[in-house]
Order: structure tokens, then C-alpha cells, then sequence
């Protein structure tokens, strides 16, 4: 299987997509936007506690599930990388989903700090436009740290190159059950999880003209299975497999019963490094299962997600469904 080809400049390793990147170096901070300031958007049981040796006196905590943390106002004289500082709080090892101005969130690991009121810092690059800019922390799959700053900084040695990424084979499909589980899934919430939207729009409209070609009815966008199909790709990102089943053994199906779509036949596709689209299309339907999926005129619906790890990697759940 080919991996993602990393750049390496300088003192620093700089992984990035969707305006995140992990960065090695050190650098000091100009801008402070406080993760409490009342300017910002808490959603889903997020909010501010004290926090006596965090900035400010406070910390966001609740992020994680339905909370989310967007820091509004980020402001950038002009486009491009910039070094961001962020402070946070957690007693273990956390995942935060880290998206900027509303796009793929990247799954960010978060060393644990000296305890749940004691602040560490991480540095990340981010690809930020001119003017304000939003910068949002998420995680629909599990806990995320508590979130006390973010330090911007505008000096220092500019972020390496951003590098590229090699599409990697996919699994082999999941082959359609033909009953529906019984059991409900252990983890993998079912609130969907912030994806792609025009990215995921574009699959459903390639999948639908690959079935127009073959004589097959259009499949409809569904929200339900969507919610799943975001959810499986958000966790695979956050946690690093790659499968139709979780680590804990949880399958396609359960999954998207407990989305609330009920079904009668059903089927996934996945895929990794792929960046586009297109490209993604592309390798699904020179595999015979995954074409199988695409191409079976029993399907009426599928949702279609799509995350990014920390890596900048890119992880597709296709998730087709027939209606009971």
C-alpha cells in the first residue's frame, strides 16, 4: 500500500489539509483570542468553567459528542500558513476535529497535561485568508481537550511546504446483510459530524451519472445514511483504523440502523488518500466490489462522508441503502 509522502524542511515536520497542520518547531505567539471571549460560538452543552492557572481565568470545556467550541474573529493581514499556539487542559490523551472557516476538520492529538486544570500548549500550522477567520473544535466521536487560548502567531520562519499526498487502495466492500441487526453500536454517535458538503454532493452526483450509464435508477441523498456514513469517517480519522468495523466491533449496518434508516438492503464502500472527488470515484469503480455498490439498480439512497486525519489524509464512507 502507498503511504502519504511527507516534506521535510529545516527543523520542522509539517503535516497539512484543510488548513491544519501539526508542527514540530517552536515559535512565540503576537495575537491571543480567548477560548471563553463571549464573541465566540458554544454549541451542544460547551462552555466556559474557571480555570485559575488558565489565561484569563477560564477554559472551554464540553467539547466533544454535541459540543462544539468555534473561535470567531481570527484575524490575518494576508492568506496564507500561519503559526497558531493552542493552549489547552485534559488529565489523558485527547482528539479534537479542528476545522478552519467551516472546512474538514483534522483529527488533532492532544498529549495529555498535567491534569485537567493544568494548561499544555500544542503548535499548529494553519492556511488562514485575508481578514477574519473562524477556527472550530469538534470531535463527534468521543471526548476533546478543554480549549483555554489561541496565540497567533505573524513572526518567525514561515511553515515548510505543504506537501502531497498519494492515493492508497481501499478495503474491499461490505457485502449487503440480509436482515437487519438487532443490536445497537457501542460507540460512533449518531449526530452527524461536520464534513464536506459540496465535496459529498459531488460523490452522489458521480455515483448517480456512473448508474445512469448502467441503466440504473438515481440513488436519493439521505440524511440518515449521510449521518452514518460522516460519523464512520470522522471516527477512522480521529482513532487511525481503516475497516468497514470499528475497533470495538461494530459494523456498517448496526451503524446505520442506529442512524434511524431502516432498511432492507444495504451496502458500504470506504477509501483513503484520496483527495478529490473524482479521484476517489475513480478508484471505487475500478474495483469490482466497491463498483458492484455503486453500480446495484436495488439501491434508492446513499449518504456519502467524508474527514481528514491529522495527517491530512483523507477518509470516505459510502453508505447505500434500500428503504423496508
Amino acid at each position: 500500500m502507498r503511504r502519504p509522502a511527507f516534506i521535510v524542511g529545516g527543523v520542522a515536520l509539517v503535516t497539512v489539509f484543510a488548513g491544519i497542520a501539526v508542527a514540530a518547531s517552536a515559535s512565540a505567539g503576537t495575537t491571543t483570542y480567548e477560548a471563553e471571549a463571549s464573541v465566540n460560538t458554544f454549541t451542544g452543552g460547551a462552555h466556559a468553567v474557571d480555570c485559575r492557572r488558565c489565561s484569563g481565568g477560564s477554559r472551554v470545556t464540553g467539547i466533544g459528542g454535541l459540543g462544539s467550541l468555534t473561535v470567531t474573529g481570527v484575524v490575518a493581514e494576508q492568506a496564507g500558513n500561519t503559526r497558531l499556539a493552542v493552549t489547552y487542559t485534559g488529565a489523558e490523551t485527547r482528539t479534537a476535529q479542528v476545522s478552519v472557516n467551516g472546512g474538514i476538520g483534522a483529527a488533532i492529538r492532544f498529549p495529555a497535561s498535567r491534569g485537567a486544570g493544568r494548561p499544555a500548549t500544542i503548535r499548529v500550522t494553519v492556511t488562514l485568508r485575508a481578514g477574519d477567520n473562524t477556527i472550530g473544535f469538534a470531535n463527534p466521536a468521543g471526548t476533546a481537550p478543554d480549549i483555554d487560548k489561541l496565540v497567533l502567531t505573524t513572526d518567525g520562519t514561515p511553515p515548510t511546504a505543504v506537501p502531497t499526498v498519494t492515493p492508497t487502495a481501499s478495503l474491499p466492500p461490505t457485502t449487503p446483510p440480509t436482515t437487519p441487526p438487532t443490536t445497537e453500536p457501542t460507540t460512533e454517535p449518531t449526530t452527524p459530524p461536520t464534513g464536506d458538503a459540496a465535496m459529498e454532493a459531488q460523490v452522489v452526483e458521480l455515483v448517480n451519472v456512473e448508474r445512469a450509464k448502467a441503466g440504473c435508477a438515481a440513488v436519493t441523498a439521505d440524511d440518515r445514511l449521510q449521518a452514518a456514513a460522516r460519523g464512520h469517517s470522522a471516527d477512522m480519522a480521529a482513532r487511525g483504523y481503516f475497516s468497514h468495523t470499528t475497533p470495538e466491533g461494530v459494523e456498517f449496518a448496526t451503524r446505520i440502523t442506529a442512524a434511524g434508516y431502516t432498511w432492507r438492503a444495504a451496502g458500504e464502500n470506504i477509501a483513503k488518500g484520496y483527495r478529490t472527488p473524482e479521484a476517489v470515484m475513480t478508484g471505487w469503480m475500478n474495483s469490482a466490489g466497491h463498483k458492484a455498490n455503486i453500480l446495484n439498480c436495488t439501491f434508492r439512497d446513499l449518504g456519502v462522508g467524508v474527514a481528514a486525519d491529522a495527517g491530512g489524509t483523507l477518509l470516505w464512507t459510502q453508505d447505500f441503502g434500500t428503504p423496508r
